[in-house]
């Protein structure tokens, strides 16, 4: 089992999918275009998107390096931009004081739309985007074939069953908490999202400079 379960990886890989989902985030959004539906409604609503979220997440961790070697990209490279675009929502995230732009979007094509908003744009791109692909794809690369799903696969029920009670008692945990806790807690989860970020682009221009250029580098000292 030892060998199937890294517990390093599942834990950075834990704090890294809960800071992007980041549940606080997305409740105001999900009570706003969740307003006038039934209990019984908003409570289809969360389940639909919580078993949404895991069934993409999961299928990310499953085939995303075999999707990198079809388009022939590096994971180095991969890593770069996905620490990239993570930094960017991590910054958008410790600025905002209002859902950013794609949010908005979305928040608006969903009330429009009035229909199925569920899986679009709740799930996409609201709880699963690019960071959150991104993500999963490097973390995959750091374990051994065969152990992405008891090691990722573990994190990704975890870290969606979080999402998915959030929504559940959105109205409750928004009431309770109140507007500033959760701005709090909100810049607290882009904190570690960022810092996730910066590990994830050095450790990415690191490998693709050894990659590209080996002997370059120094080798790292044993122990």
């Amino acid at each position: 089992m030892a060998e199937l379960f890294d517990q390093a990886v599942f834990l950075k890989f834990l704090a890294a999918l809960l800071a992007i989902f980041n549940p606080l985030y997305g409740i105001p959004i999900f009570l706003s275009m969740t307003a006038g539906y039934s209990k019984p409604e908003r409570f289809r609503t969360a389940l639909t998107v919580t078993a949404s979220a895991t069934i993409i997440a999961l299928i990310a961790v499953a085939v995303g390096e075999e999707l990198l070697a079809i388009f022939g990209i590096e994971v180095p490279s991969f890593r770069i931009a996905g620490g990239l675009i993570i930094f960017g929502i991590g910054m958008a995230m410790l600025n905002a004081h209002a859902p950013s732009p794609g949010d908005k979007a979305a928040h608006d094509e969903g009330h429009a739309r009035d229909r199925n908003i569920a899986v679009v744009p709740l799930t996409l791109p609201l709880t699963i985007g690019p960071g959150t692909i991104a993500t999963t794809i490097v973390f995959s690369h750091q374990v051994p074939d065969g152990a992405e799903l008891v090691t990722l696969g573990s994190a990704v029920l975890i870290a969606c069953a979080i999402v998915g009670l959030g929504l559940i008692f959105a109205d409750t945990i928004s009431r309770v908490l109140g507007e500033t806790m959760m701005s709090v807690l909100t810049r607290v989860m882009a904190i570690i999202l960022v810092a996730v970020a910066v590990e994830m682009v050095v450790t990415g221009a690191f490998n693709a400079i050894d990659s590209h250029y080996p002997g370059l580098l120094p080798a790292k000292p044993d122990g």
